[in-house]
């Protein structure tokens, strides 16, 4: 018996979650466009199938029967601001209709991964989960805040236990993209690989969350009785992006970097996570050098249930 279905299931969020709950004993049904980056267990079954192509998910939903569903396949920022028709079908219609089809298949519970894109970058900081959408500027943004709003009408009307996370700046090993990967995950890559690393916005503030946190607020939302709010930030260390080489160059010497100033993509810094903490008792756990270090470890070492690269 299936427990859980994870759209995007092979991505760099997806395969951190999917191992993380076949650690805690689930079975799950990874659903994926891509192959399967997993090592054979009996725990996970993997499909490879396009999230717009609402009768095979129709299929697998009343094939496997998964009690929640947990939606994470998108379209990243970069590709939504080239083709916004393409996210419109792949980011919000797919959410809908997946939605849609969980209800008809009985699934208890929905959780939706959402981002800190739903914030304005001058929004005031601390930043609260009501200052979404004022407004949103990126149309990656547009995409997470309205799904929100989509799942929440759904809840409204006690057909499905929605529930939304907002991560931060998400980075570990296996991140290539995204535009804020190039100041996250992709300065560890080339500094493992012995490569130069260009600084493009070394002043900026991030708020950078390490992925196995990341995976363990969406566990966490999974699992909770009771989620009152519905939709949380997460966030995890606050520095600036030259800090954050410095950081890196701690565990990896030879890290060498270049600064050519350009604008970046920015998100606000100081996310008031309050709500998922003291509501449902989640916290990083992975700050600053532990999540550098683990990164490097993890990412030479391998995962014993997936592969990373």
């Amino acid at each position: 018996m299936v427990n859980v279905a994870v759209t995007g299931g092979g991505g760099f969020i997806g395969r951190f979650l999917v191992g993380r709950l076949v650690e805690k004993g689930y079975t799950v049904l990874s659903l994926d466009l891509s192959p399967s980056p997993f090592k054979p267990n009996p725990r996970i079954i993997h499909h490879r199938v396009d999230i717009t192509h609402t009768l095979a998910l129709n299929k697998l939903l009343a094939k496997y029967k998964p009690e929640a569903v947990v939606h994470l396949a998108a379209l990243l920022a970069d590709a939504c601001e080239q083709d916004p028709v393409r996210a419109f079908k792949v980011n919000l219609e797919a959410t809908q209709n997946l939605i849609e089809l969980s209800i008809t298949h009985g699934v208890n519970r929905f959780v939706f991964i959402s981002s800190a894109g739903v914030y304005n970058p001058n929004t005031p900081e601390p930043v609260i989960e009501e200052y979404g959408g004022r407004p949103v500027l990126s149309y990656y943004g547009v995409t997470k805040y309205v799904g929100e709003l989509i799942g929440l009408w759904y809840a409204s009307k006690g057909l499905i236990d929605f529930r939304a996370l907002r991560p931060t700046v998400v980075f570990g090993p296996g991140r290539f993209r995204g535009p804020s990967a190039e100041y996250s995950s992709l300065i560890i890559e080339k500094a493992l690989k012995g490569e130069k690393v260009v600084i493009k916005n070394p002043d900026d503030r991030v708020n950078y969350i390490y992925v196995k946190d990341t995976a363990e607020a969406l566990l966490t939302l999974l699992e909770a009785p009771q989620a009152p709010s519905r939709v949380y930030n997460a966030a995890g260390f606050v520095c600036k992006v030259i800090e954050f080489v410095e950081l890196v160059k701690k565990f990896i010497p030879t890290l060498q970097y270049e600064i050519v100033p350009q604008p970046a993509v920015r998100y606000p810094a100081v996310v008031d996570d309050s709500k998922i903490r003291n509501e449902l008792g989640w916290s990083p756990k992975y700050l600053y050098e532990k999540a550098i270090e683990d990164y490097i470890e993890t990412a030479t070492k391998g995962h014993p249930l997936f592969d990373i690269y």
